[in-house]
């Protein structure tokens, strides 16, 4: 197991806490917000407590996960990591349009998709989407960069022999009461299977959303929630749309933990995904997860981003890639040699792709594909 300490707190908000909420499995452990939170106190006595994850090191995480799986994991992290950046690169170019940058979200969707097993399900974000379809396997960083090009399936795509995936829709957070469904069919049908489903801090605001949470409490349903908090809502910060802190403390109120959780750090991450998997898994009900997060890029490419350069570069020195690549040095378990290693063959694999994609770009992608997986896309997650 790794090692946590306790918050630097009172002793009544602790009571507080573990009074709010009961069996929920997570301990109390200190994490580093982004900047942008820097200035919130981490407990209020006002609102319930919800935790706080961030990995502490040391030499038991080789005992927890073992030198394979955490190799494996630095290859989706990078991975992810180079085909964002370069599918985003050609958006900045104009070679492809309408992206909305994953760029610095990687940790999220590769430690929840190290969480899952391939018959639970996972409705995606549009932000940590395809990092974390890549990191369940089945998906390839191929038919990632392919998808921008209108040459392979997305991420959302529900393809038999792949992983379940329930696809998220246009209007915000309006998505989420569909995974509930899934969820209660799931446990209907007697399945331990588990669904897990992600949106942003806009999306949380949304009384969709809150519906969700509210069933998935009351029916004590198999759902983990997660949010992706990086602070804006498009243009509008966190601050300005929510009095609360933390969005993980709103889980009370539902009947169910919430833990916020440092997004930058897949290991924390991870970690409190794999606890509440597992939670829902053994019919202990919901969980809400908030990766705290920065984002590198403005919302949609040909938006204007509402932060200075400054505060951009500054989020950009977040790295959860690049310090886990260090840990993982620092640690033996990889070497500069092995590292650089797998990066020549994720690289080589994506500029194959966009080569491949950039011969002679379809004006509009075969809808074939597109009708039958209207049919069964539902159908297959349910």
């Amino acid at each position: 197991m790794l090692t946590f300490s306790s918050l630097p707190n009172t002793e009544a908000c602790a009571t507080s806490l573990r009074m709010s909420l009961p069996e929920a499995g997570f301990a109390m452990i200190p994490t580093l917000a982004p900047s942008r939170f820097a200035l919130a106190p981490l407990i209020r006595a006002m609102i319930p407590a919800a935790p706080r994850r961030a990995w502490s090191g040391g030499e038991e995480i080789r005992v927890t996960l073992g030198d394979e799986r955490l190799i494996a994991m630095y290859r989706a992290l990078a991975g992810s990591r180079r085909a964002e950046q370069r599918i985003t690169d050609l958006n900045k170019k104009g070679v492809l349009r309408g992206h909305h940058s994953g760029l610095g979200h990687e940790a999220i969707g590769v430690g929840v998709g190290f969480a899952v097993r391939p018959d639970d399900c996972v409705q995606m974000s549009h932000r940590s989407g395809m990092m974390l379809a890549h990191a369940r396997g089945g998906y390839s960083l191929k038919e990632a960069v392919l998808s921008q090009f209108g040459r392979a399936r997305s991420h959302y795509a529900n393809v038999e022999g792949r992983p379940r995936v329930l696809s998220i829709v246009g209007l915000v957070g309006t998505w989420v009461p569909m995974s509930i469904g899934v969820a209660m069919a799931d446990k209907l049908r007697g399945r331990d299977t588990v669904t897990v489903t992600f949106f942003g801090d806009g999306a949380a605001n949304e009384g969709a959303v809150h519906e969700a949470m509210n069933l998935a409490g009351a029916r004590r349903l198999p759902v983990v929630f997660v949010v992706e908090n990086n602070g804006f809502a498009v243009s509008m910060p966190t601050s300005e749309a929510t009095a609360a802190e933390d969005f993980a403390s709103r889980a009370a109120g539902y009947g169910m933990p919430g833990v916020s959780v440092d997004g930058h750090d897949v290991l924390a991450v991870h970690e409190v995904a794999e606890q509440a998997v597992a939670r829902a898994r053994a019919g202990r009900g919901p969980t809400l997860i908030e990766a705290r997060i920065t984002r590198w890029e403005p919302h949609a490419h040909g938006i204007a981003d509402v932060r200075s350069e400054g505060e951009m570069a500054l989020a950009r020195e977040r790295d959860g890639v690049r310090s886990f690549r260090q840990a993982l040095l620092e640690r033996g378990i990889l070497d500069e040699n092995s590292a650089r290693a797998i990066e020549a063959e994720i690289d080589a694999e994506i500029a194959a792709a966009v080569e491949a994609g950039s011969v002679a770009i379809p004006e509009r992608p075969d809808p074939q594909p597109l009708d039958r997986d209207a049919a069964f896309r539902l159908a297959y997650a349910v």
